[in-house]
């Protein structure tokens, strides 16, 4: 035992970061190597990121990275071998790619990212403003959780262990991102075991999942005739859903359909029909070579401009911006 923890001890040494911030770039990076969780986004005059590092944490690392880009900024994220992160992503887009001709993971506001080195990303910030909290940590503090994740993740795939995923927090990953929330702000005696029980959770919910922008997710507790509504919805976008038909379908009176759905959901009925086709359409522009006009006309957009106003509201992108190859920042 006295091994184990002396290597834990050891590690912790080489966890240790310096902040630097020039020309609007953030890294967090060991003073003496590379091989250290790196995110950079290459700003210049278009924004602006910085950084802070919690107090009350020992072993684990917890950073906050904000700032404000004026349009979309290419970077990249660096996770060496031997660590694990759980990005908290509140506020403002990310884009991330293994390789300029892998699948493009969408990082939506309120979402939750799970990365195991060795692995970098190309990664994009969209405009806006951006608000991530990064949680990581040696490997060697949670034998058990590596093991199954490696395990979990080459089940999943048959070519290794996966090393990304990413799912929003609404609603299956609230209780445990409210745990964290809390445990962060706890004090120094208890903040690391509780943030660390919050990290087994969603690291198992993240690796069972697959990777989901979800803009429409709801509450797992709604009322069947609501709850079957809501699918039906999702399962077809593109129809024109009339609020009359929709509140005749859940039982209630259009007007009072309207309050109930809002209270119970977060917003309201058109709302989620508009989230659930730009969902879809987001799907169908980065998984398709479907001319824009045709994903808007699949999807229950009357025009284009709808199209593209729709994933600017909600992603902070244009369509052409999800469609665009980065090159690898740095490279």
């Amino acid at each position: 035992m006295e091994k184990v923890c002396s290597e834990v001890r050891n590690t912790r040494t080489n966890l240790k970061y310096t902040g630097q911030h020039q020309g609007g770039i953030v890294a967090l990076r060991h003073p003496d190597s590379e091989a250290i969780l790196d995110i950079r986004f290459d700003c210049g005059p278009n924004g602006t990121f910085r950084r802070t590092e919690a107090a009350n944490i020992q072993q684990l690392r917890l950073e906050s990275v904000s700032g404000q880009v004026t349009r979309t900024v290419a970077g990249a994220v660096s996770v060496p071998a031997g660590v694990t992160a759980l990005c908290f992503n509140t506020k403002g887009t990310l884009l991330a790619r293994t390789s300029p001709q892998s699948k493009l993971i969408i990082i939506p506001p309120r979402s939750v990212t799970y990365l195991r080195g060795n692995v970098r990303l190309i990664a994009q910030a969209a405009r806006g403003d951006h608000s991530i909290q990064i949680l990581s940590w040696n490997q060697l503090l949670t034998p058990l959780l590596d093991a199954w994740a490696v395990s979990r993740g080459a089940n999943r795939s048959g070519q290794g262990a996966r090393q990304i995923a990413c799912k929003p927090i609404d609603p299956h990953l609230q209780d445990a991102y409210n745990r964290f929330e809390a445990a962060r702000t706890s004090g120094p005696e208890t903040a690391e075991p509780m943030i660390l029980s919050a990290a087994y959770e969603l690291v198992a919910r993240l690796m069972v999942s697959s990777d989901e922008v979800q803009l429409a997710a709801v509450p797992m507790t709604l009322p069947e005739t609501i709850k079957e509504l809501t699918h039906r919805v999702r399962s077809s976008p593109a129809l024109p859903w009339p609020l009359k038909d929709a509140a005749d379908a859940a039982g209630y009176s259009p007007f009072h359909f309207s309050r109930v759905f809002k209270a119970m959901v977060g917003y309201g009925f058109h709302e989620y029909v508009d989230r659930c086709r730009t969902e879809a359409a987001v799907e169908m522009l980065v998984s398709t070579d479907n001319p824009v006009d045709v994903v808007a006309a699949a999807c229950g957009f009357g025009t284009t401009q709808g199209l593209r106003e729709s994933v600017k509201e909600y992603l902070g992108l244009v369509p052409s911006e999800l469609r665009a190859i980065p090159e690898i920042s740095g490279q």
